[in-house]
């Protein structure tokens, strides 16, 4: 089995540990390293074919979106790197299938200093499956759980990060505003974490 380590960069669900441990399977958990990625915007613009709305505020079926990245001259976004061998590239491939794997640069969270090059995942700007309208498209509420569960676990500034830099399907408004009268709910994510588990 070839044992060449490839660092990959989660930034949605992939923050959260235990949704990470969920592909890549180990006798550990990986060692999760804050990162930043420039002129990328985060987005929840991704309409996968698997996913079942949440129907968390609204009952058309709209809630229903993941979040994806694309190139955005001036933006950046935080994420976690981590290495994966080729088994667990394998699996992490499958689980992403609505991406295209890349080659960024990325930095250190904390210190700014360049790493050298990740592999992201980012849907290609012609993919059937991206939607660019709110009214069409909202996140999946259970993804937006687990992407801000796993940030803030990290560290505030990490997670106050995430929310800045976290859009909505139009790439303009921030999934934070959107959802400002559930701050609550997003404040105690813990708990509501647990419910989705079950």
């Amino acid at each position: 089995m070839n044992k060449e380590k490839i660092v990959i960069v989660g930034f949605g669900t992939l923050l959260l540990q235990e949704s990470l441990g969920d592909t890549v399977a180990g006798d550990r958990p990986k060692k999760l390293t804050p990162i930043i990625v420039k002129n990328y915007r985060r987005l929840f613009n991704l309409l996968p074919d698997h996913y079942e709305a949440s129907n968390f505020l609204r009952t058309d079926g709209t809630e229903i979106g993941a979040a994806n990245i694309e190139p955005a001259e001036g933006a950046h976004f935080n994420g976690v790197c981590f290495s994966v061998v080729k088994n667990e590239l394998e699996n992490l491939d499958k689980r992403e299938r609505y991406y295209k794997r890349s080659i960024v640069p990325y930095s250190d969270f904390v210190t700014g200093e360049e790493l050298g090059m990740c592999h992201v995942y980012e849907s290609p700007l012609d993919a059937r499956w991206l939607v660019r309208n709110t009214d069409d498209l909202l996140p999946l509420w259970r993804d937006i759980v687990y992407a801000r569960v796993g940030a803030y676990r990290i560290s505030n500034a990490f997670g106050k990060m995430y929310d800045a830099t976290t859009y909505l399907a139009d790439g303009k408004t921030r999934m934070i505003n959107y959802y400002k009268e559930y701050i609550n709910a997003l404040e105690n994510l813990e708990a509501v974490r647990r419910k989705y588990q079950k």
